[in-house]
């Protein structure tokens, strides 16, 4: 009997790899995955090693080469957004790399932002000006690291650098490229008033091409390290929060997707491309004919990685501290937090930002400040959310993933804020399923993208309880209006 062709979809994220065998149906025959270090030398710098995170791609795809027992019929890719790496002319790093939490360009971003230039960068591109984007990144290395600026041949991301490696072309993807504030959606090219602001010319980039892009012919040192045949044809792909949106909602312009681990994101798939006036959404390409709108928060599960070690000073676990945070009634008796931690992208994108704690009286404890934080996470996605609505329409369905998603309080607390069903899909490889639905259509091994996307199958559905409505509606209006204020006070000072 014959089996479905097999695809291996490889996501490369933040901290870790993992590389997903499934057949074009969505039957997943096995999984691996790798991590990798971070580095923070000073404030503001979140780098990493490119070699590393290439050597993990290469062992994991290896890995799970060596469990399959029919051949592949193609590979796909999905990676983190805003990476930026500097090569001379033999393709070599010249700079770590620098990712999407590096904000050591964020005076860049502040003096862009709300500019004439700034805002049509945004129209034109759909990236919101900050410091995350490889455009502001480009011009610190300009000011601050001359000499590695001038030997820079190309500026790229990660996956355009790996693909370089494997195949010895430059190429990058309209999802990933859309996100570097460097692009222009209506010509699918480079924006030239970007590339004057960061003093580079358009062949220092790669060549924009279709996230379904197909490359021949690996090179026999990758054909040895990755145990991938020769001919295996390789899919670009797409960048990861375009990929989630795909694997879970699929084309559905009426179900969004929330992502919560570390950060976190809300996202809807459109065939309309709608900047927000307000900046408040990013407007990334999945297709030519499909935009992936929404906004990321940089303060998700970071906030209960900072409950947990610094009000209950690591003696309990993450689970105890949500159990905890659980047992307060909803709307913390009035205590508000602004979780802006770590500074925020959506829905202010100021990276000057910082959280606190309003209406604190002497009967709140240490678990009303746990809710009160939580509640926070959720209350800034809403708030994403309203803007997301605003720009693109109402949706009905949320469809939520991340390790923060494990806990059944946070996924009821996202539907009773939201006041909107929160469906939890099956699969912990979401983004990797993605990419082989995309890769499955770009090979033709199916006739559309409509024909891949599957009904995704939820393992959970939590249903929001009315009666908490009038409580989150009005704490809201609370987190609503100190987040003004403080945003007013940080982006004056």
């Amino acid at each position: 009997m014959s089996h479905p062709p097999l695809m291996l979809g490889i996501d490369v994220g933040t901290t870790s790899v993992k590389v997903l065998a499934a057949d074009i149906e969505g039957k997943n025959i096995c999984a691996e995955d790798n991590s990798y270090s971070l580095h923070q030398s000073q404030d503001g710098y979140r780098e990493q090693n490119p070699q590393e995170i290439r050597a993990a791609v290469h062992q994991t795809v290896k890995a799970v080469i060596s469990q399959l027992s029919q051949p592949i019929a193609g590979v796909s890719f999905s990676t983190a957004m805003h990476s930026l790496l500097a090569v001379d002319e033999t393709g070599s790093a010249i700079t770590p790399m620098l990712i999407w939490a590096d904000t050591r360009s964020q005076k860049y971003a502040e003096e862009l932002r709300g500019t004439d230039l700034g805002n049509s960068i945004y129209q034109k591109g759909g990236a919101p000006i900050h410091a995350m984007l490889p455009l502001c990144k480009i011009a610190w290395l300009r000011d601050h690291q001359s000499d590695t600026f001038q030997r820079a041949h190309k500026f790229l991301s990660f996956k355009e650098w790996l693909l370089y490696q494997w195949f010895g072309e430059y190429v990058i993807d309209y999802s990933m490229a859309t996100a570097t504030g460097l692009f222009h959606q209506e010509d699918l090219d480079w924006n030239r008033d970007a590339l004057a602001f960061a003093s580079i010319d358009v062949q220092q980039l790669s060549q924009p091409v279709p996230t379904t892009y197909v490359l021949r012919g690996l090179s026999n040192k990758i054909v040895e390290d990755t145990n991938l045949p020769e001919d295996a044809p390789v899919v670009v792909g797409a960048s990861d929060g375009c990929l989630a949106n795909l694997y879970a909602s699929g084309l559905n312009p009426k179900e969004a997707t929330l992502s919560l681990g570390t950060s976190g994101a809300i996202r809807l798939i459109s065939q309309k491309a709608l900047p927000d006036e307000q900046m408040r959404i990013f407007n990334y390409l999945l297709t030519e004919d499909h935009h992936v709108l929404g906004g990321p928060t940089n303060n998700g599960g970071i906030i209960l990685n900072w409950l947990h070690q610094n009000l209950y000073h690591g003696k309990c676990s993450y689970e105890e501290v949500l159990t905890k945070a659980a047992q307060i009634e909803p709307g913390a008796d009035s205590l508000v937090c602004l979780p802006y931690f770590h500074g925020e992208r959506a829905p202010f994108w100021n990276e000057r930002i910082q959280g606190g704690y309003f209406g604190v009286d002497s009967d709140h404890t240490v678990d009303h400040f746990a809710r009160a934080a939580l509640e926070g996470v959720v209350y800034n996605m809403y708030s994403i959310g309203q803007g997301l609505e605003d720009a693109a329409g109402s949706f009905d369905v949320i469809w939520a993933d991340g390790g923060v998603i494990r806990s059944d309080f946070m996924v009821q607390l996202i539907a009773d804020v939201f006041n909107k069903p929160v469906y939890v899909a099956e699969s912990h490889h979401g983004v990797a399923e993605g990419a082989i639905m995309l890769g499955s259509y770009a090979l033709g091994l199916v006739n559309s993208l409509e024909e891949v996307v599957k009904n995704t199958e939820k393992k959970r559905e939590f249903t929001p309880n009315p009666a908490l409505r009038s409580v989150y509606q009005e704490q809201y209006e609370r987190f609503r209006e100190w987040g003004k204020i403080v945003n007013q006070q940080t982006t004056e000072s």
